[in-house]
């Protein structure tokens, strides 16, 4: 008898195995044809229905070779179970959702045994139950192909049409903010150590960016908010596009004026600088805020926008896929950094962020987003332009365009959510999660269980009965040298520490002027 090869059979091949022998084939020949012992192939047969059962959800039934069980096979039936269920409605189930049900499962079954939903379990859950997590970005975008298709391929022709570039194509959106406004999990957190009555203020206003197809034009933001002149604003270089309505938001006389007078102006300084010919295109999509395209062309025609299809934005709009999304997580780990740098209670430490404090902090988190990222949430409306064949072996998934948001793959997001999460947590202890600061950065209600506020952002913005006090000089430039000694001892970006040194300077002027002033004074006395 030949000696057997040592081998290890893939469930693929025990599926084989147990197919072939029913077919009559006998457990000596099965031995000869896959060289393991005749032993081997008992076993399998005696195994028959776990492997037959675990073939039927196994992703990749080659390359599995063992049966293993999983350490919490109620928790993950219940969890597959829904996990059906949302795939029926046609939703979209992320990694992050899986994980995040599985713990809220663990603590409904109150298991003895510690379950920490960590990357290595999910790969291996999804394994075992053949769950295959396919891209978002760049795959057939939507259920309704009809929409979708001819729309790119209209938008390939313009572009082809008017020999545009990425450069020359952008794309604008709009997204509520309130500026204020912490976790509801934070102030249930914080309203148990706190006095009863808690306040929250609920100002709001409305933020739009926009983008170029190369992500190397960020123009600047567009804030919409209530008061017309905030007290905050004295002596301020305001970084970004501030108008005000009553409501804080977008409207078509708004959009109208930012177009003609801050869109089209930069979109040339830029051009002019990439020596390319002075024509662009704004996507836009169908918001009644919007004024119609014929409204929104340059007198020389050069200049124009085109709208999206209704109800496939979501899918296809870049700004929707992840920088306005970003641009917000950004934002809230700068809030949380103010508030937890305070030394005061975080009630009195929020009552103090003006609208000038949340204004520096989204234009800081807008500068943040770079090229990479912002090229990325174009792939979706350029997918198939040049022959694109990077995903055409992804499965379609069933999307419902009314119902989701499509984001982007978020391998450059983690960092970010860790921080502000840890921030939460230093702020007001409690168990945050990714889906919590998610829920946050939609700003689609206000606290819910709490004393409400809904304070009018008046022209006082925070500081009536507030007394300031004035900061020195001598005193600023002892704190940018020790800025400056802290930069270069943690090896801080050479272009933060340059920013300090400006500011110093400005700040040592101001001191010789004073000081100049003062001996003027003394001489004429």
């Amino acid at each position: 008898m030949g000696k057997l090869k040592k081998t290890f059979l893939s469930l693929r091949e025990k599926a084989n195995i147990l197919e072939e022998h029913n077919k009559g084939m006998s457990v000596t020949m099965l031995s000869k044809k896959y060289g393991v012992a005749k032993s081997t192939i008992c076993g399998i047969k005696k195994k028959k229905i776990l492997i037959m059962d675990t073939m039927t959800h196994t992703l990749k039934p080659s390359k599995k070779c063992t049966l293993k069980k999983s350490a919490f096979p109620l928790l993950e039936q219940k969890l597959y179970d829904w996990f059906l269920k949302q795939r029926e409605k046609n939703l979209i189930v992320s990694g992050d959702m899986l994980k995040q049900k599985a713990l809220l499962l663990s603590k409904d079954l109150k298991m003895n045994t510690i379950f920490t939903a960590s990357d290595g379990w999910l790969q291996r859950f999804k394994h075992r139950r053949g769950i295959r997590f396919l891209k978002i970005t760049g795959e057939k975008l939507s259920s309704n192909p009809d929409v979708v298709d001819p729309f790119k391929e209209n938008l390939k022709r313009m572009i082809e049409e008017h020999e545009l570039n990425c450069h020359q194509i952008y794309n604008a959106d709009e997204t509520g903010l309130y500026w204020q406004l912490l976790p509801d999990k934070t102030y249930v957190a914080l309203a148990e150590k706190t006095a009863s009555g808690l306040k929250i203020s609920k100002q709001r206003l409305t933020f739009m960016g926009c983008v170029n197809a190369s992500g190397c034009h960020k123009l600047k933001p567009l804030v919409i908010g209530k008061s017309k002149n905030p007290r905050c604003f004295k002596n301020f270089i305001n970084p970004v596009v501030y108008k005000s309505n009553k409501n804080a938001w977008m409207t078509g006389d708004l959009f109208k004026t930012w177009y003609f007078q801050h869109f089209v102006p930069e979109v040339r300084c830029f051009l002019r600088a990439q020596k390319l010919p002075q024509k662009a295109i704004l996507l836009l999509d169908n918001a009644p805020s919007h004024p119609p395209a014929t409204e929104l062309t340059t007198e020389d025609g050069m200049i124009f926008v085109k709208f999206l299809p209704p109800n496939v934005t979501p899918l296809l709009q870049p700004m929707d896929q992840n920088i306005l999304r970003l641009t917000k997580v950004y934002y809230r780990k700068s809030l949380l950094s103010s508030i937890v740098s305070s030394e005061e209670a975080i009630a009195v430490a929020l009552k103090k962020i003006s609208l000038k404090d949340a204004i520096l902090h989204l234009s800081a988190a807008w500068d943040k987003l770079d090229v990479t990222v912002i090229k990325k949430c174009w792939k979706n409306i350029f997918s198939g332009f040049d022959g694109d064949k990077e995903n055409e072996d992804e499965d379609n998934l069933p999307l419902s365009i009314l119902q989701l948001k499509l984001r982007n793959e978020k391998a450059f997001v983690p960092d970010v959510i860790k921080d502000t999460i840890n921030l939460l947590q230093e702020i007001a202890p409690a168990e945050y999660s990714a889906a919590d600061v998610e829920d946050w950065t939609k700003d689609e209600k206000a606290v819910v269980g709490l004393e409400d506020v809904s304070s009018d952002e008046s022209d006082n913005d925070n500081e009536s009965g507030t007394h300031i006090e004035k900061i020195s000089h001598s005193d600023v430039i002892r704190a940018l040298n020790m800025a400056i000694e802290w930069c270069n001892q943690n090896s801080m970006n050479i272009s933060e520490i340059i920013t300090l040194k400006k500011i110093l300077e400005q700040a040592i002027q101001k001191t010789r002027r004073n000081s100049y002033k003062n001996h003027i004074f003394t001489s004429l006395d």
